[in-house]
């Protein structure tokens, strides 16, 4: 009678165990690098539910959710470029992970540093930043036909809560 050959999480060899390693392809990594911990926020948004607040709300909707420069930078993509700001907010708060904390949205802002988008904080969310101890962050915006996204990722100091 032929032996069946055993799979490597049945062996007890070294060499069986390192191939088990290896094919499992998994490892868990630090949540941070160098001392600093490491945030990560995303949001996906539909670019139709920014383009229907706008047509419902106007002006208003704006004035409360965005700042005059991220207005002026969605000329061209005007309900993408909105979408996408929007997603980088929500994907900010997602990066504080404080649900209680209450949100001005206009106090999360995406500017421009040439071609790249860049995160500026004010007002209590600026605050509540340095106390989490926010040392930097970046951010990429995305969009298709259909949808925006968003991803924030934070540097801290470690132990910062």
């Amino acid at each position: 009678m032929r032996q069946q050959p055993r799979r490597p999480e049945e062996s007890t060899s070294v060499n069986s165990l390192a191939i088990a390693a290896i094919t499992a392809k998994t490892m868990t990594l630090p949540d941070g690098i160098d001392g600093h911990q490491v945030r990560v926020g995303c949001d996906v948004l539909a670019i139709q539910d920014v383009a229907d607040s706008v047509a419902t709300f106007g002006d208003r909707y704006l004035r409360k959710v965005f700042t005059s420069g991220e207005i002026d930078d969605c000329q061209g993509h005007y309900f993408h470029g909105l979408a996408a700001r929007f997603a980088a907010k929500e994907a900010v708060i997602k990066a504080f992970a404080d649900p209680d904390m209450p949100f001005p949205l206009r106090e999360i802002e995406i500017t421009r540093d040439g071609p790249l988008p860049r995160l500026r904080l004010s007002g209590s969310v600026a605050e509540r930043a340095r106390r989490q101890g926010w040392l930097s962050s970046s951010v990429s915006l995305s969009h298709a036909d259909c949808h925006a996204m968003a991803v924030v990722v934070v540097i801290c100091k470690q132990g910062a809560r």
